[in-house]
């Protein structure tokens, strides 16, 4: 925050230390921030106001023509065209690419004006601007992009999904939530938000499609840096369900790559403990491993060497000595 304080004051000496680059005054907006002011002026009427900045629009002068629309709001804030300039504020930052204020202001019409006639097209612009940050789009701090940010993806997309939960667009919405958290290696999130889709919209295309992505999820979890059986048997379980549930499915094939591999790995972690064992001496526990391999793992090609050392370890445990008389008695 500190750092963030003093580039803001870095930037201000720099407007007003050149003049004849800016010769626009500058002001700063709670919640925007620092904006040029510049010959928007006060209209006789709301319906007027709402033209002028719609003619400041058409030469792309988006300063000018979003004070037109502010000065709307303030005059007559309960006007019938102050949705409409509400909204043409957040088409206008969203031409400045300056889209995260755009989803906060087209947010301010879904929050205030109740049968807004442009919702749906409202709706469309907030799930692009969630796509844009999904594709690693970066946050403004004063006119300066900052860093990618899958927290404020997901934001959008939750709000995109309570602003009109029943829209076709909604599952799409859910869908992408999952997606962010991936992103953020935060797999059991990402898997929440699958199953919510599945729940909340069973009847929509995308369902098969998070079955598979539940799955995917557990998947990349097991196989990180430490490799996590928890998470590799959830894998085996969701790729299965999706396999039970769509046997002819467009990604049943992969499903059964991905738990071959799993499969795989889990035989190799299960041979490695037993051999471990095995090196030390340790006949008992080496069985062990090596029996639960053969048992869980019977196709693995590390099952036919486990079986092998079973045969080994069995007869040199039966060759093994007794105790001693006098150790008996």
């Amino acid at each position: 925050m500190h750092r963030f304080r003093i580039l803001a004051l870095a930037v201000v000496a720099t407007l007003l230390a050149f003049p004849a680059r800016c010769p626009a005054p500058v002001v700063y907006r709670p919640g925007e921030g620092w904006e040029t002011k510049g010959s928007a002026t006060a209209a006789v009427t709301p319906k007027d106001q709402l033209e002028q900045g719609k003619e400041f629009e058409k030469v792309q002068n988006w300063s000018d023509a979003m004070d037109s629309y502010r000065m709307l709001l303030k005059r007559w804030p309960t006007s019938i065209h102050a949705g409409e300039a509400q909204f043409r504020i957040g088409y206008c930052q969203e031409q400045q690419r300056d889209y995260y204020k755009a989803f906060l202001s087209y947010q301010k019409v879904a929050d205030s004006y109740q049968g807004f006639e442009k919702f749906d097209e409202l709706i469309q612009r907030q799930y692009k601007i969630g796509n844009l940050f999904l594709a690693g789009e970066r946050v403004k701090f004063l006119f300066i992009k900052t860093f990618p940010s899958m927290d404020r993806t997901v934001e959008i997309y939750e709000k995109v999904i309570k602003n009109a939960p029943y829209s076709e667009i909604a599952p799409s919405a859910q869908m992408a939530i999952g997606y962010a958290r991936e992103k953020q290696k935060r797999f059991d999130d990402a898997v929440v938000a699958y199953q919510k889709l599945i729940e909340k919209y069973p009847r929509s295309s995308l369902v098969e499609e998070a079955y598979f992505n539940i799955g995917l999820a557990y998947y990349r979890a097991a196989t990180r840096a430490e490799y996590d059986q928890g998470y590799a048997n959830k894998a085996v379980d969701a790729f299965n369900e999706y396999r039970t549930k769509y046997p002819g499915g467009s990604k049943a094939d992969i499903a059964r790559e991905h738990i071959g591999k799993v499969q795989t790995d889990q035989a190799r972690g299960l041979f490695e403990v037993a051999r471990f064992y095995d090196k030390q001496k340790e006949v008992a526990g080496a069985l062990v491993y090596y029996n639960e391999l053969i048992a869980r793992h019977p196709k693995s090609s590390y099952s036919e060497e486990a079986k092998q050392r079973v045969e080994v370890l069995r007869r040199l445990a039966a060759l093994k000595p007794g105790p001693k008389a006098e150790e008996k008695q």
